[in-house]
């Protein structure tokens, strides 16, 4: 099913570098079930407020837009993030908490970025990224232990092309369909579709896809995968011509991405 006209509203006001929290609010208010949502989430015990939020304006400026987006995108896309991934042996939920993980990893990264970009777009690419496994798994189900085995014996090089040998296609190139579908923006199209093979994008979106490609191993090596795919990807070797991160300072962000997960994670997960 597409996303909510109100999920789609807010990816695309994330991508105005110049919006504002007035432009997150009018469209939250749009929406009865997100507005619910919004003020269930700022008033829960999570955040432990002494007295109750019952302003939507005030729940969005305590919230920020970026858990916002996440809650939109949450709350009418749960048939894709909190499911179980039986093909890639992940239980229910891991493929949100990774993808939580690997937005706020690539928040982070998009500072280092060497060509200036939008931390709020790289946030929301990285709940996004993985969204072809929701569909790819039930293909991929009997098939994951073969796929291992031959990744040890290296007869694959990464995930991406056992799955392509076992089944004829990908995550990322799933992920990409069912992003046109959505009619998200094409910068998330091709985020989707090449963030593990950045050097593939286009140099219009290059910087960007190298951000997310870096985002996501550092959620995986952080502790957060989606199941036996998990730190079975390849880092690509030219990311330092598009973001200024030295291998050896990764233990450092890895440390930094964990702590705001556990501080974001209650706003999802209670």
């Amino acid at each position: 099913p597409p996303l909510s006209f109100s999920a789609v509203r807010l990816i695309e006001t994330m991508g105005d570098e110049d919006h504002s929290l007035d432009d997150v609010l009018r469209v939250v208010e749009t929406d009865s079930v997100l507005t619910a949502n919004v003020l269930k989430v700022v008033n829960s015990a999570a955040f432990g407020l002494l007295q109750p939020i019952s302003s939507l304006a005030r729940a969005v400026a305590y919230l920020g837009d970026k858990l916002i987006v996440g809650l939109a995108i949450g709350s009418c896309a749960g048939h894709v993030f909190d499911r179980s991934l039986l093909g890639y042996q992940a239980e229910k939920g891991e493929l949100w908490k990774h993808s939580l993980k690997t937005a706020i990893a690539c928040k982070a990264v998009s500072q280092f970025a060497n060509k200036k970009i939008s931390s709020d777009i790289a946030y929301t690419a990285g709940i996004l990224h993985d969204i072809g496994k929701s569909v790819l798994s039930d293909f991929l189900g009997g098939l994951t232990d073969v796929i291992v085995e031959n990744l040890e014996q290296q007869e694959m090089i990464d995930y991406i092309q056992a799955e392509r040998d076992a089944i004829g296609t990908d995550h990322a190139e799933v992920g990409y369909l069912i992003a046109k579908h959505w009619n998200l923006p094409d910068i998330l199209c091709e985020t989707i579709k090449y963030h593990h093979y950045p050097s593939e994008s286009s140099k219009e979106y290059i910087n960007f896809v190298y951000v997310v490609h870096l985002g996501d191993l550092i959620a995986q090596m952080a502790g957060s995968g989606t199941g036996m795919d998990t730190l079975q990807y390849s880092l690509d070797s030219l990311y330092e011509d598009y973001v200024a991160i030295k291998f050896q300072h990764l233990e450092k962000m890895i440390i930094e991405v964990n702590d705001a997960f556990q501080k974001s994670s209650a706003t999802f997960f209670g």
